[in-house]
């Protein structure tokens, strides 16, 4: 019987620290507060393009504006020569208009205000049989905020 007793005075102390509020209540306006995470338009960073005797393969890195990844994709606009031109082709002389594929993960924010939120994404498009050719091309990233362009590049595949 004097187990019993002393097991009282513990079942009200565990029933104080226990609460019978649902999980959907707030618990307090400071814990509730949100920071803002504005999205801005994509920029570009970089490309990281290759190629060897009959291929070649376009890569890009844009900074996302921090956008989830669903809403960025990018497309190359592109165009083969068999020699040089005498002048850097037009954005408008670029014809072939391709989807890129991401690849790779993006990379995300890991420290502060923007913390979580994407940070950059490599895309992708790769194409065979273009052997001694100059590849001129120039790649456009959208996200929900807008569009960012590169400049116009080449590259060259050997013979």
């Amino acid at each position: 019987m004097s187990k019993k007793i002393w097991l009282i005075p513990f079942l009200f102390i565990g029933l104080s620290f226990s609460s019978c509020g649902t999980d959907d209540e707030p618990s307090s306006s400071s814990s509730t507060s949100t920071t803002s995470k504005s999205v801005s338009k994509p920029t570009f960073d970089t490309f990281m393009s290759t190629s060897d005797k009959s291929s070649f393969s376009i890569r890009a890195r844009f900074k996302t504006g921090g956008d989830k990844e669903q809403n960025i994709n990018a497309t190359v606009h592109w165009a083969a020569y068999s020699s040089k031109p005498s002048t850097t082709p037009k954005k408008s002389d670029l014809k072939k208009v391709e989807s890129m594929r991401q690849y790779g993960a993006a990379t995300y924010h890991n420290t502060g205000s923007k913390k979580g939120m994407t940070e950059s994404i490599v895309f992708d498009k790769s194409h065979a049989g273009y052997g001694g050719s100059y590849i001129y091309y120039y790649v456009e990233c959208t996200n929900s905020k807008g569009t960012a362009t590169s400049s116009v590049t080449y590259l060259v595949t050997r013979k």
